[in-house]
């Protein structure tokens, strides 16, 4: 397989990332992936034949815009300035951008401030890709002793099995999982979800403590914890796309 390029393609008002490989297939394939929409043709399209193909994927993901309208907010950049807000769980961070001649960058929280300094040498974009970056490191330094706590809570309360560590990061591909080793990871992004939604996904992975498994019992064992539990899952399922840093 043989990574072509990345294409920019305009739909409605948005410039969607396509990137186009080319590997030994009998037919072309899209699908949408984390960070652009994949499409994969045969070896033998040549470059003269790709702005078909193109044109091809720019009405397949108008279709399914039309289906699902927020199906392409996953590649919504979100852009912090100096003086922004973000607003987890029930703290607010005033995000404070600092400019230096520097060759690194650094951020640190001091109470509700993110001090954010970059190296004046940075371009637009790249300023945006460091911010991400440090905003969502911050976040996930800041409130790991929180999250801990309450999962140690939950814990006590329905499990009281031993665990390791319980770790933020921010994670695209779930929202939390549990490793066979007792380690709890939480993504950053469930922290922009309502507490008992927050709940929902502790328990979830707390429950594999005890069964590592989707099976019967594992759902009877969240159930008889959090008996509306599925109405969490259709809130992350609904409102999911929103938790972005």
């Amino acid at each position: 397989m043989a990574k072509i390029g990345t294409y920019k393609l305009d739909v409605g008002d948005r410039k969607v990332p396509l990137d186009i490989h080319r590997e030994r297939r009998a037919s072309i394939r899209i699908s949408i992936g984390k960070k652009s929409l994949i499409l994969r043709v045969p070896s033998m399209v040549t470059d003269a034949m790709l702005p078909q193909h193109i044109d091809w994927a720019k009405n397949w993901i108008e279709k399914q815009l039309q289906k699902k309208p927020t199906i392409l907010d996953r590649f919504i950049q979100i852009n912090y300035e100096h003086g922004d807000f973000i607003h987890i769980t029930d703290k607010s961070y005033r995000i404070a951008i600092v400019y230096e001649s520097r060759k690194t960058n650094s951020g640190r929280v001091a109470g509700t401030v993110m001090l954010l300094r970059l190296s004046r040498n940075l371009t637009k974009d790249q300023a945006q890709t460091v911010i991400s970056k440090l905003v969502r490191r911050l976040v996930a330094v800041d409130r790991t002793a929180d999250v801990t706590k309450r999962i140690l809570e939950l814990n006590a309360a329905h499990f009281q099995k031993d665990i390791k560590d319980v770790k933020l990061k921010y994670n695209t591909s779930n929202w939390g999982s549990c490793s066979s080793s007792s380690n709890i990871n939480i993504s950053t992004r469930l922290l922009l979800a309502p507490r008992d939604v927050q709940d929902y996904v502790f328990i979830h992975e707390l429950a594999h403590l005890e069964e590592m498994n989707h099976s019967p019992k594992f759902w009877k064992i969240v159930h008889d914890i959090m008996p509306d539990y599925e109405e969490k899952e259709k809130w992350l399922s609904l409102h999911g796309h929103t938790c972005r840093l």
